[in-house]
């Protein structure tokens, strides 16, 4: 697939069907994030891959230990009246009570160590964000649902205690992955006329 044609449908994919996925095509996620820019090339980033069920499920339970808790977001989300909000709050909904279902959750960290004086927090997310971007299009080019997500933040300290991630060590990013069980489509995005700019404002 054309790298064109897969950012053009490089769509966060929530809902993943239980098939495992090959060994080797997380190695090629994980090989595309770390492809990304980073400052000074620090390379800030390590990944935590997650297949193991039971450690799934552990992550599952720190992340959302009462799934009921869940029923007020549902019904927020069924009451939103632009159409694009509810299928992304239908399909984040989803994709946290069936967290422990997908096959693969990587999460995206990073050092705390960030080049440049003053030192600032922005380097540590400008590598991350690159290297989940790059690790999304590449899942679509390889037919694979790539879910990027912030859910951890629910219970940050618990997730880091299920990963043993160590305390200079940041989380910056959930990625949940598995084959689509849905049909990916074209990403919806500003027109280029709406957002560019030529030699000045």
């Amino acid at each position: 697939m054309d790298v064109f044609e897969a950012m053009e449908s490089a769509m966060t994919m929530r809902w993943l069907s239980d098939e495992p996925v090959p060994d080797e095509l997380i190695e090629k996620l994980v090989w595309a994030g770390t492809r990304a820019p980073s400052p000074e090339n620090s390379q800030l980033w390590d990944f935590v891959v997650v297949t193991s069920p039971e450690q799934r499920a552990r992550l599952h339970e720190a992340i959302v230990p009462d799934i009921s808790s869940l029923d007020t977001v549902r019904g927020k989300v069924a009451d939103a009246a632009d159409p694009a909000k509810r299928r992304m709050g239908e399909g984040a909904y989803h994709l946290l009570a069936t967290l422990r279902k997908a096959p693969v959750l990587i999460f995206v960290c990073a050092s705390s160590y960030v080049p440049g004086d003053p030192r600032e927090d922005r380097y540590q997310f400008s590598a991350i964000y690159g290297a989940t971007q790059n690790m999304l299009v590449a899942g679509r080019a390889l037919g694979l649902g790539v879910a990027p997500t912030g859910i951890h933040h629910l219970n940050t300290r618990g997730v880091r205690a299920v990963l043993g991630v160590p305390e200079h060590k940041i989380i910056g990013m959930t990625v949940a992955v598995g084959w689509p069980a849905r049909p990916f489509r074209p990403v919806k995005r500003k027109a280029i006329a709406d957002v560019l700019h030529t030699d000045t404002w």
